[in-house]
């Protein structure tokens, strides 16, 4: 478990975390003590906390600067640092933490005119708490436009902004520096240490970054090929010196062998919207569920808001208006971006699932979101990407979470015999949650 320092809190904020079994230190600054001592920070700590309130003893304006350049490199080593803004000259922070580029503390933005980030990290118990905002600074000069979440820096690479007023004034920030970061908050007055306690208990990790972008060849490489193409090629190189003819055949081969189903598949890895959507039909239809329906196709003569993608209806046999009404039916939902999961596209399916149970008459359901999250990194370098808080939903609703990623394994591994179809056909059907396969 990572080390804690906890700066200018409370011994009683202290002994909450401590009670929650963290390993936690706590130090106090001297706009706090009114003492010119040196701030000792411990080497071993991964994870500091700083609040800083308007409230403050006088300092000299260098007061604790012989910390920055440390705290600085510690940052760019891995460490996180994590300072709640309640007012106080801009010095408090800077000499901490080192300059950053624009940085400002200026005047109080309204708590009720705050608007989060809606795909940033800790969103969920940020809005949680949002009422409990006592304290809120424009932290960055100027405003941004609506949907605008990040700002190039010359000096500190790229900002994300967690949160702005309502006019676009970025009031929350963070500032990746090196392996480490450091997060500008909103103060949340005596919540803060509940805020420090939500951080440290999320699942994802707390310096978790959005992975890489892969090369543009990453689908060449072994883990995304199927068994037929590898041995195809293998082959085509052992012939490659005999004639030049035999191998301009092997090439065609290997080209149909791509289109004809190949390349399908490698959309549940690289592809989005349509596109994915079709790869998720063609890959529910090579499963084994003889009835799978788009449900565009089906509704298109029909004027409707667009909802779920497909249905998965079983028996196979059963005509499709029958089968809504009384088979099974396992709802799909295909979804894409470069970025984490959201509560609002996880929330669509128990919302769907409950339309169709009222429409069709029938309890027989579940819903499945199946997402190509991370889209522009290599599949198996991708973390999970639903929360806890999704996943407990999901389950606690009999519904399932499956990345494409997690589907192509499955279908890979069934070409190489490692698992049949319809043994991951009733893990779809009776796991909930986050569905991963038996493999």
């Amino acid at each position: 478990m990572a080390k804690i320092l906890l700066v200018d809190f409370t011994q009683a904020d202290k002994n909450r975390l401590v009670a929650e079994k963290y390993d936690v230190d706590l130090r106090q600054t001297g706009w706090l003590t009114g003492l010119d001592n040196p701030l000792d920070l411990p080497a071993d700590s991964e994870v500091l906390f700083y609040q800083i309130g308007a409230e403050a003893a006088s300092g000299r304006p260098d007061l604790h600067a012989e910390v920055r350049e440390a705290l600085d490199e510690r940052i760019r080593q891995g460490a996180r640092v994590v300072c709640f803004v309640g007012g106080g000259e801009i010095s408090r922070l800077t000499n901490i933490v080192g300059p950053v580029d624009g940085l400002q503390v200026m005047e109080s933005a309204r708590t009720d005119a705050i608007v989060f980030n809606p795909r940033a990290i800790f969103h969920v118990p940020f809005e949680r708490f949002k009422p409990d905002i006592a304290k809120a600074y424009r932290l960055l000069p100027g405003t941004f436009g609506d949907g605008v979440w990040e700002k190039d820096s010359a000096a500190n690479g790229k900002f994300e902004f967690l949160a702005k007023t309502t006019d676009g004034a970025p009031v929350a920030l963070f500032v990746r520096k090196g392996q480490g970061f450091l997060m500008l908050l909103p103060s949340f007055g005596p919540k803060n240490v509940e805020i420090v306690d939500h951080i440290l208990k999320d699942k994802r990790p707390i310096a978790a970054e959005v992975p890489a972008e892969a090369p543009a060849d990453w689908l060449d490489a072994e883990d995304y090929v199927f068994p037929e193409l590898k041995a195809l090629t293998a082959k085509r190189d052992e012939e490659k010196k005999k004639l030049d003819q035999v191998l301009a055949d092997y090439d065609r081969q290997i080209k149909e062998l791509k289109a004809g189903g190949q390349e399908e598949f490698h959309r549940l890895l690289n592809g989005e919207g349509a596109g994915l959507k079709k790869a998720v039909l063609t890959a529910f239809r090579h499963l084994g569920w003889g009835r799978v329906v788009d449900v565009d196709k089906y509704w298109k003569n029909t004027i409707r808001d667009k909802e779920e993608d497909a249905w998965v209806i079983d028996p196979a046999d059963m005509p499709i208006e029958a089968g809504l009404r009384k088979g099974e039916l396992v709802i799909l939902l295909a979804r894409g971006s470069k970025n984490w999961a959201t509560d609002d596209e996880c929330s669509l399916l128990q919302k769907f699932k409950g339309r169709r149970m009222q429409e069709f008459d029938n309890t027989r359901m579940k819903a499945v979101l199946v997402g190509n999250y991370f889209s522009a990194a290599e599949a198996k370098s991708r973390p999970n990407p639903f929360s806890a808080a999704q996943i407990e939903e999901a389950q606690k609703d009999g519904n399932g979470l499956l990345t494409s990623y997690e589907l192509f394994r499955a279908i890979k591994a069934e070409k190489e015999n490692r698992i049949s179809k319809d043994a991951i056909r009733d893990q779809i059907k009776l796991k909930a949650g986050l569905i991963t396969f038996d493999i």
